[in-house]
């Protein structure tokens, strides 16, 4: 019969790698950056409408729901412009090596959770 055929690679056979994940999620954050313009751009037109619109919008976003949604738009926006920083770096022929290319993924992922933060206890901050 003779040698078994080999495997297919699948997620069972390779342990993913940090990379694998900041590439996937840079997917993600790029489809969650463009949903968030698709509802910035009803906002504008709530706000141009007024009314009852406008206190329908005001209200979903100041619920638990919106303010969750806006916090992960926050990370989304500093992940996309970390992880592009990133490639930027790629480009020109930096960060290929292994260590470099974890350690820049670790801080892609960990800086823009810490901006996120940050950014929302100013806000938290400043209503009082």
């Amino acid at each position: 019969m003779g040698k078994p055929r080999p495997l297919s690679p699948h997620l069972t056979v390779y342990r993913p790698l940090i990379g694998s994940y900041t590439s996937i999620l840079h997917r993600a954050v790029g489809a969650a950056l463009l949903g968030g313009l698709g509802l910035f751009a009803l906002w504008l037109l709530a706000v141009a409408e007024g009314g009852a619109w406008f206190d329908h919008y005001s209200a979903f976003w100041g619920s638990f729901v919106g303010k969750v949604m806006l916090f992960g738009w926050t990370f989304c926006a500093f992940f996309y412009a970390a992880h592009w920083v990133r490639h930027f770096a790629w480009d020109m022929g930096y960060g290929f090596e292994l260590a470099t290319a974890r350690r820049s993924a670790r801080l892609a992922l960990i800086g823009s959770a810490v901006a996120a933060v940050l950014v929302w206890l100013y806000i938290a901050l400043r209503a009082g």
